[in-house]
């Protein structure tokens, strides 16, 4: 009888080594998870931030109307240009034809420098091209 308790104290400590084994790795695996999440986590919120930031842009022509949604007819409180404006998105909208500068449907979602309500103008006017490089689409 003392080998069969000598057996199973044996059996029970293995047993205990073994699940102290398996969860060892789970844990350390639980930990790499989280990391990885908390860096998944931070890198989009500093994506966040900066589309938060916005992109300084140039717009080149004189007196453009800035509208309250990507579209021609819209109210136009005010006009701009030339200069910089903070672009912080961008997305399809109205066709603008400028002679001589080209076309494009993609609007940019902008504010002043100093700050100041969003509006929106054709990305015709602004240096860059069609669709700005660096702006994330609305």
């Amino acid at each position: 009888m003392r080998i069969l308790r000598s057996t199973g104290r044996t059996v029970a400590l293995a047993a205990a080594v073994g699940a102290l084994a398996l969860a060892a790795p789970v844990t350390a695996s639980a930990s790499a998870s989280a990391s990885a999440s908390a860096s998944t986590q931070s890198a989009s919120a500093a994506a966040e931030q900066q589309a938060k930031a916005g992109k300084e842009v140039q717009v080149w022509a004189s007196n453009v109307r800035l509208h309250v949604e990507p579209l021609v007819n819209s109210p136009s409180p005010t006009t701009f240009g030339p200069g910089k404006l903070i672009d912080f998105c961008q997305r399809q909208g109205d066709f603008v034809s400028e002679p001589g500068q080209g076309s494009s449907t993609w609007w940019s979602y902008v504010e002043l420098p100093g700050g100041s309500d969003g509006l929106w103008i054709s990305n015709v006017y602004l240096v860059g091209g069609e669709k700005i490089e660096g702006v994330p689409d609305c």
